[in-house]
């Protein structure tokens, strides 16, 4: 009997991807997307805490050829200097740039999906840090939207669809907000803006998400899913008869009188 196996889909990322799939806070969109996904596709996770775009640069070729890829950082490479995970702005655009032309992934002609960074809370994160012991500021709300922008700005110019998850998120806590040239300090989630609950019901720490942010991340990756690779769309697909239903699937005991797998 041959070895069955399913085309795949690779969620490539940081902290936040490899958190997905954890079940005790509620709602995990790796969990959720695996789950719509069932005997269609493979998900396959990739996330890796801490890491930036030069870190995923790095493991590229040991983590690919899935046809079908998220690339998801920006995060880490979004804290300040000197912190050790900082990519400067124009690196992390070339790093992106580099993640998504690479020679190891185009020689499988891929769907990719870039998502931007999330917005930071940073009254959730510098209490958080506090209560490690680390009394000094490694987030702003200002350069990670940099980061956000940066992103959006290399799908554009390679084609490359992007969930814009900043933006979503902004929208949730703000409906309609209206970002100015020059207004930084009118940024969602800086402290020069009253404190908004709506930003601590997406992110736990100011950063990683609480199941509400996960299920916005669910949301927007799956509409662009069904915009851009509508071939993709879970209630498209169909079950891949590899494995057949139950009703119709040979059994051991079958093989054995038959000598032949069926399958």
């Amino acid at each position: 009997m041959a070895f069955a196996d399913y085309n795949k889909i690779l969620l490539f990322g940081d902290s936040i991807t490899e958190q997905s799939f954890e079940q005790a806070r509620g709602f995990g969109f790796g969990a959720e997307f695996t789950n719509v996904y069932r005997r269609k596709l493979d998900v396959v996770a990739r996330g890796f805490s801490g890491y930036n775009t030069s870190h995923a640069l790095h493991i590229l070729p040991k983590v690919i050829p899935p046809p079908t890829e998220t690339i998801f950082f920006g995060a880490n490479d979004a804290v300040l200097s000197p912190q050790l995970q900082h990519i400067p702005l124009s690196s992390y655009t070339s790093n992106l740039r580099a993640l998504c032309t690479h020679p190891l992934i185009l020689s499988h002609s891929p769907s990719l999906i870039l998502i931007t960074p999330p917005p930071i809370c940073e009254y959730i994160t510098q209490e958080s840090d506090a209560a490690k012991g680390k009394n000094y500021i490694q987030r702003l709300a200002a350069q990670t939207k940099q980061y956000r922008d940066a992103a959006i700005a290399v799908g554009k110019e390679l084609n490359v669809p992007v969930v814009d998850l900043w933006g979503a998120f902004v929208e949730y806590a703000e409906p309609g907000y209206q970002w100015r040239e020059g207004g930084d300090k009118e940024i969602p989630g800086c402290k020069e803006r009253e404190r908004n609950p709506k930003m601590g019901e997406l992110l736990r720490d100011g950063l990683h998400f609480n199941p509400k942010g996960y299920k916005i991340m669910y949301d927007e990756v799956i509409k662009c899913i069904k915009t851009h690779y509508p071939e993709l769309d879970p209630e498209q697909l169909e079950f891949d008869q590899k494995f057949p239903y139950w009703e119709v699937a040979p059994k051991h005991d079958e093989e054995e009188t038959t000598g032949q797998s069926g399958i």
